[in-house]
């Protein structure tokens, strides 16, 4: 009898396993959708972030997410994996929002200061 073939792991899996870090490690910062509403970050990894949204978003849809702090100022393209009600609070909605980034993104602090010395660092144009 032959062994079983081993299965490579899903991009999703691949994503769930990655280490998660809070948001609060970038410091103060601030997110939104590209042309829409806020987007609370809650956790974010090299290819993927965490947050909530009081807007409903359809999963596989494409969105640009334009995050900023005082060292880092980055659009980055994702896809919607996940996208649920959560909580209605005082009749606004508000929904959790996974987002599969199309590309990784270095989010470390060393790889920003390098890019930031004549102002904010564009994480576009860092990768993995």
């Amino acid at each position: 009898m032959s062994d079983p073939p081993q299965l490579q792991p899903s991009a999703s899996e691949e994503r769930r396993a990655e280490v998660r870090v809070p948001a609060t490690t970038l410091g103060d910062v601030s997110s939104r959708f590209v042309g829409g509403s806020d987007f609370a970050l809650l956790n974010y990894a090299s290819r993927s972030l965490y947050g909530q949204s009081p807007s409903r978003l359809l999963v596989g849809a494409r969105i640009s997410v334009r995050v900023a702090t005082s060292a880092l100022n980055a659009i980055v393209n994702a896809r919607v994996v996940r996208s649920s009600l959560t909580e209605v609070r005082d009749g606004a909605p508000r929904y959790e929002v996974a987002l599969a980034l199309e590309e990784a993104v270095d989010w470390s602090r060393d790889a920003a200061c390098g890019e930031a010395a004549g102002g904010p660092a564009d994480l576009t144009k860092m990768r993995r």
